[in-house]
């Protein structure tokens, strides 16, 4: 479900406000992607057109929606933008499941990387681009080029170093109480802890109570246990706070709902405090 959905109000790209001291926004990827390729397409277009001739119709030829990583890029530098502004005294990011958010966790490397060496690439034959440019008449542009890359770069480290600081960032887990979901999450723990991040909670959602009459409830409760048990030990030496939510009867949608929700969860959390 969006934001739309969850909080029973339109939120799209503009920062909206959801009650006092609730603010929401959401990131659109097809956007986001368009943004970045506007601003850094040139980068790519007179790289590559060292070595072979490139025109533009090239790069906008592909479709924003499968170019991978871009929008998670776009996305991480929203929430410095957010950070930087100072304007909020927490900033709540939904990231994608699992696999998207292992990507994510990735890619201030992959970007760092891939900008250092086409900055490489790009001093080592821009004399050669900007002459074949000069031939034809068209303009250099190697100042902006090598200015976009080391933009790039700078934007991957600030990432990295805001995700890694505990002081300032923690990561906490959702899940459910089922194998996949198990599997899921101890990868995502794993990525996080190689990369310093603060893992504070998880929250395992929808656990049945024990006081269903049906056979059938009785047995998912008695898995579901199973697997909270698994957790429970394997993280009973770690600082992390595992908090079980219960399966509610309603969907948690409007503000009403996310109320009680977080009424229950923080009591939850001052439990597994105690």
């Amino acid at each position: 479900p969006s934001l739309s959905d969850i909080f029973e109000t339109k939120v799209g790209g503009d920062i909206v406000k959801i009650k006092e001291n609730l603010y929401a926004t959401e990131i659109d990827a097809t956007q986001a992607v368009q943004n970045l390729k506007d601003k850094y397409g040139a980068v790519a277009l007179n790289t590559i057109s060292i070595f072979v001739p490139v025109e533009e119709d090239v790069l906008n030829a592909i479709p924003n929606e499968v170019v991978p990583g871009l929008d998670e890029l776009f996305a991480m530098e929203k929430v410095l933008d957010f950070v930087s502004e100072n304007e909020y005294e927490y900033i709540v990011w939904d990231t994608a499941p699992t696999g998207h958010t292992l990507r994510l966790l990735a890619l201030p490397d992959i970007v760092k990387v891939y900008s250092s060496a086409s900055i490489k690439l790009y001093a080592r034959f821009s004399g050669v681009l900007n002459t074949v440019k000069n031939w034809f008449g068209k303009e250099s542009a190697r100042d902006e080029i090598l200015d976009n890359l080391t933009e790039l770069g700078q934007i991957a480290e600030s990432v990295r170093k805001v995700l890694s600081d505990g002081r300032r960032t923690e990561f906490n887990i959702v899940l459910i109480p089922e194998a996949l979901a198990l599997y899921q999450s101890e990868s995502l723990r794993q990525a996080l802890q190689n990369q310093g991040i603060t893992i504070k909670t998880m929250i395992i959602n929808n656990v049945l109570p024990d006081n269903y009459d049906c056979k059938f409830c009785l047995q998912r409760r008695r898995m579901q246990q199973r697997y909270v048990g698994e957790l429970r030990r394997k993280y009973a030496d770690s600082n992390m706070e595992i908090i079980e939510m219960p399966l509610f009867p309603e969907e948690i949608k409007g503000l009403e709902a996310i109320q009680r929700y977080a009424e229950m969860l923080y009591r939850g959390e001052e439990n597994a405090k105690g």
